[in-house]
């Protein structure tokens, strides 16, 4: 390897750091705790090379939830791919990739739904809304190609592929702020009995055998 791939390679560890400093704090602290110099210290890095970086800390945690949103839509991606060969069973296998999306990480999927709030969206600079959008859209699109399937396929009942995408990723979405907020409230958590019976509520309304 010669010396400029290894310097952008470096370049690329060291910003990958910064994402992942970021979420952590995050994790630690919440959002409006978080500065850039605790996030260079987590890095472990200087203020000074941080801002070579980034600018802001918001920059950052656009960053860091487009990148985390990529492994979903390389996995959305991959379950369209197979779609004819799970014909019969594409809810549930679309719902355990929602589940296998949350596990990766928690703490990048709750900042994920944090900066998804209209009032953080409306206070972020155009250039991030429109990455943040654009990264949304796409996992949106496959959404919906799924659902349409699904569709054409009589899998599903004959209705808008993407107000069903909307139906079932809200759905999703629904029980993880639940369940935080009984976290947040020291409160007992039965996220995966939810998840369970959220799977078989919507098979019944969806699927086109429940006729």
């Amino acid at each position: 390897m010669g010396i400029k791939e290894r310097r952008e390679r470096e370049k690329n560890e060291r910003r990958e750091s910064i994402l992942r400093a970021a979420i952590q704090v995050y994790d630690k602290e919440g959002y409006h705790a978080i500065t850039m110099e605790k996030i260079a210290e987590e890095a472990e890095l200087g203020r000074a090379t941080l801002y070579l970086y980034f600018k802001t800390k918001d920059e950052i945690f656009i960053h860091s939830i487009v990148s985390y949103s990529g492994f979903f839509n390389q996995r959305l991606e991959n379950l369209y791919a197979g779609r004819a060969q799970i014909k019969e069973k594409l809810l549930e296998s679309l719902w355990f990739t929602f589940i296998e999306f949350y596990e990766k990480d928690r703490a990048s999927f709750n900042a994920t739904l944090y900066f998804h709030q209209s009032e953080m969206i409306r206070n972020l600079p155009e250039n991030l809304r429109i990455l943040l959008d654009r990264s949304g859209s796409r996992n949106y699109e496959y959404l919906s190609k799924i659902m349409a399937y699904g569709i054409r396929q009589g899998v599903f009942r004959d209705c808008s592929p993407k107000t069903l995408a909307e139906v079932v990723w809200t759905s999703f979405l629904g029980i993880i702020h639940l369940e935080n907020s009984k976290q947040a409230m020291s409160r007992k958590g039965h996220r995966a009995v939810t998840w369970k019976l959220a799977l078989e509520m919507l098979s019944r309304g969806i699927l086109k055998k429940g006729d």
